[in-house]
């Protein structure tokens, strides 16, 4: 009997992260905020609802927010839903990880 290895679920890629400070404490430190432009996921906010919305309707979980600013679970919502979506779930995550990939190269600017 062979065993499948099973990986581990991905960590969010942001959120908030622990600074030192000059007398030694450290402090918890919120991300600052984000402008649409500047998103992980570079998609509109309705095609992400669409996208959760589809999920939710074959019986899979898939949070907006999470989509839109947690690069690693949305490639692999996104991933996910392209193999295994029935209807019109496989096409729209297409042209979602096509944003995702678009996303992921940001310009060097001189």
């Amino acid at each position: 009997m062979s065993r499948r290895h099973r990986r581990p679920l991905p960590l969010p890629s942001f959120g908030p992260r622990r600074i030192d400070l000059a007398d030694g404490s450290t402090r918890l430190v919120i991300a600052e905020r984000w402008t649409p432009e500047d998103w992980p996921v570079q998609a509109e906010l309705q095609l992400l609802e669409r996208f959760s919305a589809l999920m939710a309707a074959q019986g899979w979980p898939a949070h907006v927010s999470r989509l839109a600013y947690d690069r690693i679970y949305a490639g692999e919502r996104f991933g996910f839903a392209k193999r295994v979506g029935r209807g019109e779930l496989p096409g729209l995550a297409r042209e979602l990880i096509a944003c995702w990939r678009a996303s992921r190269v940001q310009p060097v600017e001189g």
